[in-house]
C-alpha cells in the first residue's frame, strides 16, 4: 500500500528517501517525503480511504484515519485500480487497494493559499489512473502556472460502477454502483480537509474532467453529497447521456452476475479481482469496453451504464436534476472538432471517398436511409479527407451536439456562468495519443487538456508555434477560469458565444447548428 521510512540512520540505503534535499511537508497525519523536479514540487501515492478490499468492497469509501510515527515516502504513484489489459481481457494491471491522490505543488508555504485544480481522469470508467504518462499534471505546469494540482484514483470498471440487486439488498442505502463517484467525491473532501498542508486554498478548488471524467462531474454536479467541495468546473469531452436508473442497471448488469456463477454476495466478494474482471460483458451487452464509442452509432448496438441514476449520490440524470438541485458554480464545458480521430476504424488512412460514403452508409442506415443520405450530404465526400469528415461527424454525434444541449440546460438553470468552447487546433504532426498507434491528424479527443497540461510536447517533438500558440490560448483561458470564474477578456457565456480555440481564438454564436439540429431531430441525444 505504502511505506514509512525511518530517518534515525544518517545515510539511509532506502531509496536514498532521507536525503535532506527531498522536499517535506508537515502534514496532520505526520511528515510527508516527495520528489523535486522542474522547479516544483510533487507528493505521490497518499492515501485518502481505506483498501476497498473484503468487505469494502462494493461499499462507499472509508476515509482514511491513519498516521504514521516515522516519515512517509510520498515519491512513487500508488497502485492503479484493477482494470483489464484492453482489448485483451485476460491481462490486468493495478489493484484494489488504490485509493490514491497525488499533490503537485510550486511552493512548500502551507499559508501561500493558492488556487487548486483537482482532476479526474477518463478512461471509460474502466481503465487509466491519476497518474497516467501524458495525461496528468506535473511539476512542471504545477511551477509554470504557480497552482496546487491533485489527482485521484477511484475504483473502475465492476469495482466501481456495479449496479445489482444482489448488492442494493445488503447496503444501508439500497443502493449499489456509484462506487468510483462516491470516491471521487471523498478524495475533494481530503482536498478540504488537507490542502493547505501543500500550499493550497480549499476555499479555491476548481475541479476538471475530460471524457467520462467529464462524465463523472455531471453528476458530482447535481449531486448532493458534493456541495461545497468546489468553486467552478472545468469540463471536456464528457458523454453527454447519464440517464439509466439503478433499476434499468441492474438488469442489464445480470449477464455479468451469470458469469460469476454466483448468487449470493458473498459469493461475489470472494472471488479474486481478475475473475470478476473476466466476467464483465466486455464485447456483449451491456459492451464494457465502448468499442462502438469511437465510431458512428448503429441502430443494434448498445453500451451498458457505468454511473447511474441510484437516488444516492444521484437523484436524477444531471440536466433534470440541476432543476431542483445543483451545486451552482462557473461550468467552462469543451470538445475537440474530430473527437474520435484518436482511435477510429485503423483502416481509415486508407479510404477512399466511395469507402467514407459505404462506411457511413453501414453505419448510419440502420436508423433509415433517410439518416445515412441526409448525413453524406451535411458531411459531403470531397472535404479535406475521409478521415476527417468521418471523425468531425462522429464528433458532433458522439459529443458535441448533446454537450451544447447540456450546457443549455446549465445556462437555464443555473445561477453562475457558463462557458463553452470546442478546440478546433490540428497538432503540426500525427501523434498518437493514449497508447494507440493511430497518428491522429485532426483535432482530436484530449488535444485540449494535453495542451494545457504541456504533455503534447512527449509526442510532439519540437512543438511547432502553431502547437505552442495553441497551448498558450487554452492556459490563459483555463487559468483566468480558475482564478476568476470566467475565461480570457471578451468571451462571452452561453449560449451567446462559443469559443473556436486553436492558434486563434474566434467567437461564434452557435456551433454547427444545422448538423447539431439535424442529430438532434432524428434523436441521436
Amino acid at each position: 500500500m505504502w511505506i514509512e521510512v525511518s530517518c534515525v540512520v544518517a545515510v539511509s540505503v532506502l531509496l536514498n528517501t532521507c536525503r535532506p534535499e527531498n522536499p517535506r511537508v508537515t502534514t496532520d497525519t505526520g511528515i510527508m517525503e516527495g520528489v523535486e523536479n522542474d522547479g516544483a514540487y510533487s507528493f505521490r501515492g497518499i492515501p485518502f480511504a481505506e483498501p476497498p478490499v473484503g468487505e469494502l468492497r462494493w461499499n462507499p469509501p472509508v476515509p482514511y484515519t491513519g498516521s504514521w510515527p516515522r516519515v512517509f515516502n510520498a515519491q512513487h504513484f500508488g497502485e492503479a485500480c484493477f482494470q483489464p489489459h484492453l482489448p485483451d481481457t485476460n491481462r490486468f494491471i493495478g489493484s484494489e487497494d488504490c485509493l490514491f491522490v497525488n499533490v503537485w505543488t510550486p511552493i512548500l508555504d502551507p499559508t501561500a493559499k493558492l488556487p487548486v485544480m483537482v482532476w479526474i481522469h477518463g478512461g471509460d470508467n474502466t481503465i487509466m489512473s491519476g497518474s497516467w504518462p501524458n495525461y496528468m499534471p506535473s511539476e512542471k505546469v504545477a511551477y509554470d502556472t504557480n497552482i496546487v494540482y491533485v489527482s485521484m484514483n477511484y475504483r473502475l470498471q465492476a469495482f466501481g460502477f456495479m449496479t445489482l440487486d444482489l448488492i442494493s439488498e445488503s447496503s444501508p442505502t439500497k443502493t449499489s454502483g456509484n462506487y468510483g463517484l462516491m470516491d471521487q467525491i471523498e478524495a475533494l473532501k481530503w482536498v478540504q480537509k488537507k490542502i493547505s498542508y501543500f500550499g493550497g486554498d480549499p476555499k479555491q478548488v476548481t475541479v476538471t474532467g475530460q471524457s467520462s471524467g467529464a462524465t463523472d462531474i455531471y453528476a458530482l454536479l447535481a449531486s448532493k453529497l458534493a456541495e461545497g467541495l468546489f468553486i467552478n468546473v472545468w469540463l471536456s469531452s464528457g458523454s453527454p447521456v447519464l440517464s439509466k436508473t439503478t433499476a434499468e442497471a441492474s438488469k442489464d448488469n445480470l449477464f455479468f452476475l451469470n458469469n460469476t456463477g454466483c448468487t449470493t454476495l458473498a459469493c461475489l466478494k470472494s472471488l479474486s479481482p481478475e475473475n470478476i474482471t473476466q466476467a464483465v460483458p466486455w464485447f456483449s451487452f451491456p459492451n464494457w469496453a465502448m468499442e462502438d464509442l469511437v465510431t458512428l452509432p448503429k441502430f443494434d448496438e448498445a453500451i451498458g451504464a457505468l454511473p447511474v441514476v441510484d437516488g444516492h449520490v444521484l437523484e436524477d440524470e444531471p440536466r433534470k436534476a440541476w432543476r431542483r438541485y445543483k451545486n451552482d458554480v462557473p461550468v467552462l464545458i469543451g470538445s475537440t472538432a474530430q473527437e474520435l480521430d484518436f482511435a477510429p476504424p485503423a483502416d481509415i488512412v486508407n479510404w477512399t471517398w466511395t469507402d467514407y460514403k459505404k462506411k457511413v452508409k453501414d453505419r448510419l442506415a440502420t436508423f433509415s436511409d433517410y439518416v445515412a443520405e441526409t448525413a453524406l450530404l451535411l458531411y459531403p465526400a470531397g472535404v479535406i479527407s475521409p478521415e476527417y469528415q468521418f471523425t468531425t461527424m462522429g464528433a458532433e454525434i458522439r459529443s458535441i451536439c448533446g454537450l451544447d444541449i447540456i450546457a443549455m440546460e446549465a445556462a437555464l438553470n443555473f445561477r453562475s456562468p457558463i462557458y463553452r468552447y470546442v478546440a478546433t487546433a490540428w497538432p503540426s504532426k500525427p501523434t498518437s495519443v493514449f497508447g494507440y498507434s493511430f497518428p491522429a491528424k485532426y483535432a482530436f479527443h484530449a488535444i485540449d487538456v494535453m495542451a494545457y497540461f504541456d504533455t503534447l510536447r512527449n509526442t510532439i517533438n519540437p512543438l511547432s508555434p502553431s502547437d505552442k500558440q495553441f497551448q498558450r490560448n487554452i492556459r490563459r483561458a483555463v487559468l483566468s477560469f480558475v482564478r476568476n470564474g470566467k475565461p480570457s477578456a471578451g468571451w462571452g457565456q452561453f449560449e451567446e458565444a462559443t469559443a473556436l480555440l486553436s492558434e486563434r481564438i474566434e467567437f461564434v454564436h452557435g456551433y454547427k447548428v444545422r448538423e447539431c439540429q439535424f442529430w438532434l431531430n432524428n434523436g441521436f441525444f
